[in-house]
């Protein structure tokens, strides 16, 4: 049986992703320090949460950029009412910023 290596990622220091093997991608989730450094960037607008992590898992199930990070919006009933995700940890930042203006604007086509 063999295992796709490029499928886990880590960060390095300076927040850029890096193929790892299996083990190193689950010290993430084990460990503490491996959490915090996960979170990208974190809001509470009223009852509405905005997260954005590193998944360190490529969500890109059809080839091309592998998507490693995902910004999610959850409504105050804990409901998902918006994904993105994204490659690299600057493309993050940006969509964690264009999901809080998505909020901010009432949740445009948010389907109910």
């Amino acid at each position: 049986m063999s295992i796709e290596l490029d499928l886990w990622y880590t960060l390095d220091a300076e927040n850029n992703t890096i193929p790892c093997t299996l083990h190193q991608w689950g010290q993430m989730y084990h460990t503490i320090e491996g959490q915090q450094r996960r979170k990208v960037a974190f809001d509470d607008i009223g009852e509405i949460q905005v997260s954005t992590v590193f998944l360190g898992l490529d969500h890109n199930h059809f080839g091309g950029r592998p998507l490693l990070f995902e910004t999610m919006v959850f409504n105050g009933n804990g409901n998902d009412i918006y994904c993105e995700r994204y490659s690299t940890w600057k493309e993050a930042e940006e969509g964690h910023k264009t999901a809080l203006e998505w909020v901010n604007n009432g949740c445009p086509d948010e389907e109910e």
